[in-house]
């Protein structure tokens, strides 16, 4: 689907089908919300990559194999990132209760200290962004997003439960 995507982008300004077209606007969001997840946290050493693995940690501890699946990036990439934020004291690594092999992510006061920033500055932005938007849009777009998740959530386990990965 994304390599048709990406075809009939590059011939005309829209793809013809609803799904590679919402696929291309969730890519544009994405980038959009994480230049700005930079330009937010980068006054105070951080990024929107980081931030996510602090935010993941801070919500509760987690291994790294976790929280990639759940970021959708892969797992060699967040572990370089919860090292660095390990070697800076923003993040510890805990014994896993149910995995001796797999420690977990776990946030540290300092680290905790930064999170609070960093949601301080984004509920300022968010303020404004909200402004611009009802709360009725936000609601229903969050709503089909959610279902669209889960649907392709499913999609997903059947393809690999067929041995389709």
């Amino acid at each position: 689907m994304l390599s048709f995507c990406y075809i009939v982008r590059m011939e005309s300004s829209k793809p013809n089908d609803p799904l590679s077209r919402f696929a291309l606007a969730i890519f544009y969001v994405n980038g959009l919300l994480m230049r700005n997840g930079d330009r937010l946290t980068r006054s105070i050493g951080q990024s929107s990559a980081r931030w996510q693995v602090l935010g993941r940690a801070g919500y509760q501890p987690q291994t790294v194999a976790e929280m990639a699946r759940d970021m959708g990036h892969a797992r060699q990439s967040v572990q370089r990132i919860a090292d660095v934020l390990a070697a800076e004291g923003l993040v510890t690594y805990v014994d896993n209760p149910k995995d001796k092999r797999s420690r977990l992510v776990a946030l540290t006061p300092k680290g905790k200290s930064v999170l609070i920033k960093i949601y301080e500055r984004n509920e300022e932005w968010a303020k404004q962004v909200i402004k611009k938007l009802t709360i009725e849009e936000l609601t229903k777009a969050a709503d089909v997003l959610e279902k669209i998740g889960a649907t392709l959530e499913a999609e997903n386990a059947a393809a690999k439960r067929q041995g389709n990965k």
